[in-house]
């Protein structure tokens, strides 16, 4: 039992079970739970009962249950589960990233859709939406010595290569997407869902030092393909 409980634990690790398959991909969530229920159920034989009562005293009935658990099967039947969910994954993936070549053609973010359609579709439309209003989907970014920074999304913070031009210099596209996408991730999780509630990647805190039509530029420019990647 120790065994099986430790393998339930692997399943359920939030960095790479189905907790975090399901976190990602909120739409196998509902898929995942009813396979596993039933799964749980079907591992189980029958229960059966076998009575014994003897006349005039049924309060020595005799009851037994032969019940057995079938580890082998379960640890088996999950697995199936969990390398099924992966290939659901990665067909989502895939669907993702031809779309999204679609819609941002030669540009330079074109090197991080890969990258970009492995992140939650909310999380993918702000990095695409966001990049698209901040540099032009890579057509306006700062540089370092001449080099591309990667940062198209007008990201303050340093990144393995520093700063450049105010703000941080990444040393990869796939740096930058990861450090990006989850910063958006967990503005997502404090609910800020839509581009009028992530303006604060615009303004920070408070948008008073920003005119009221270059927040409301902001938002409508970056829920252009926002919308049409959640609608995909």
């Amino acid at each position: 039992m120790g065994d099986f409980l430790s393998f339930i634990k692997q399943l359920l690790n939030k960095e790479n079970g189905i907790a975090a398959v399901c976190k990602k991909h909120k739409v196998l969530l509902a898929i995942a739970i009813l396979a596993l229920i039933y799964i749980f159920f079907n591992s189980f034989p029958p229960i059966n009962f076998y009575a014994q009562a003897y006349k005039g005293d049924f309060e020595k009935n005799q009851v037994s249950a032969d019940f057995s658990f079938s580890k082998k099967k379960t640890e088996d039947n999950l697995a199936a589960v969990m390398e099924n969910l992966g290939k659901g994954l990665k067909d989502e993936n895939t669907q993702l990233e031809k779309q999204l070549y679609d819609i941002v053609g030669d540009s330079p973010i074109r090197k991080m859709v890969p990258e970009i359609a492995k992140n939650d579709r909310t999380v993918a439309a702000f990095i695409v939406g966001i990049a698209k209003k901040e540099s032009n989907w890579g057509k306006r970014v700062p540089t370092l010595n001449g080099q591309d920074c990667y940062n198209y999304w007008g990201y303050k913070a340093p990144g393995t290569k520093g700063s450049a031009m105010g703000h941080g210099c990444f040393g990869s596209p796939e740096e930058a997407v990861s450090v990006v996408a989850k910063r958006i991730q967990q503005l997502v999780e404090k609910n800020l869902t839509t581009p009028s509630k992530m303006v604060v990647w615009k303004c920070g805190s408070s948008c008073a030092s920003h005119s009221p039509e270059s927040v409301r530029k902001w938002i409508s420019d970056v829920d252009i393909y926002f919308e049409k990647i959640l609608k995909i």
